[in-house]
C-alpha cells in the first residue's frame, strides 16, 4: 500500500478508513443492557481522550515555523491527520463504537488492514491475506478482532521494521470446540524480551478471559502468533 503523494488518497485506503476519516464524524454507542452499558462509556471515553491527545499533538507540530510551507512539511501534516482519524476509526472497528457490526470476515480483514495503514511506513509495500474458516462464535468475536488488532500491530512494528516489502497471512477458523486465529509474517523474526513484552501480556490477558492460550514463536521465514480459545459447555438443545 504505498503512499508517496503528499496529499491524502481516500481511493487507497480500506472501506473502513475512507468511510470514518471525516473529523466531524459523531460518536455514537451501540445500544447495551446492563454492565455492558458503563463498559462501553467507559471505552468511548478512553477513545476520545486519546484521539484528544493525538490531536494536540498535532497542533504542536504544526506551530513548527514553515513547516506546511514545504512539499515535506505538508505530507508530514497530512500524514500525522490521516493517522490520527485512522486510530479513531480502528477505536470504532474493534469495540463497534459508531457502526453495526457485519460479518466476522468483513470486520477482520478491516481492522488488519486498518493496523497496517497505521503502523506501516508510507514508503512500505505489504500484503495482507485474510482466510476465514467456519463460524466463529459471537461471544469471541470481540476477542478475536482484539487479538488480531494486537498480532498484526506487532507483525508491522518488529517483524516488518525498515523492509520494503512483507506479506501478512491472517488465519481464523473455527470448529465445533474451538477457535483459532495465526498471524505469521515473513519480516526478521521475534526477537523481543523473552516473556514478550507488553503486547504478549495483553494477548495472554484477553485468552484468559475465555481459558484459552497464546504463543509467540519464530519459524523458518518470520513470526508466527496464534491465539486459541475453547467454545466452553454448548446449550443442549430443547425438547
Amino acid at each position: 500500500m504505498p503512499r508517496t503523494a503528499p496529499q491524502q488518497d481516500l481511493s487507497r485506503m480500506t472501506y473502513l478508513s475512507a468511510r470514518s476519516l471525516h473529523p466531524a464524524a459523531p460518536w455514537s454507542p451501540l445500544p447495551r443492557h446492563g454492565g455492558q452499558e458503563a463498559e462501553t462509556i467507559s471505552i468511548g471515553l478512553l477513545r476520545h481522550h486519546t484521539k484528544n491527545a493525538l490531536q494536540r499533538i498535532l497542533a504542536e507540530v504544526s506551530k513548527v515555523r514553515g513547516l506546511e510551507e514545504t512539499r515535506d512539511g505538508h505530507r508530514v501534516m497530512a500524514e500525522l491527520e490521516r493517522r490520527v482519524m485512522l486510530s479513531a476509526a480502528l477505536s470504532n472497528a474493534l469495540f463497534g463504537l459508531t457502526h453495526a457490526p457485519g460479518g466476522m470476515e468483513d470486520r477482520l480483514r478491516s481492522v488488519c488492514e486498518a493496523t497496517v495503514e497505521l503502523m506501516a511506513d508510507p514508503d512500505q509495500i505489504l500484503r495482507l491475506e485474510v482466510v476465514v474458516e467456519g463460524e466463529c462464535p459471537a461471544a469471541l468475536r470481540g476477542t478475536v478482532l482484539r487479538a488480531a488488532h494486537e498480532m498484526v500491530g506487532n507483525a508491522v512494528k518488529h517483524g516488518m521494521h525498515a523492509r520494503l516489502l512483507g506479506h501478512i497471512r491472517i488465519r481464523l477458523t473455527s470448529d465445533a470446540a474451538w477457535t483459532g486465529l495465526a498471524v505469521e509474517d515473513d519480516g526478521w523474526g521475534y526477537a523481543g524480551a523473552r516473556d514478550g513484552g507488553e503486547g504478549l501480556g495483553l494477548l495472554r490477558a484477553l485468552a484468559a478471559l475465555h481459558e484459552g492460550t497464546t504463543t509467540l514463536q519464530r519459524i523458518q521465514d518470520g513470526t508466527r502468533a496464534t491465539m486459541d480459545l475453547p467454545h466452553g459447555p454448548q446449550p443442549l438443545p430443547m425438547g
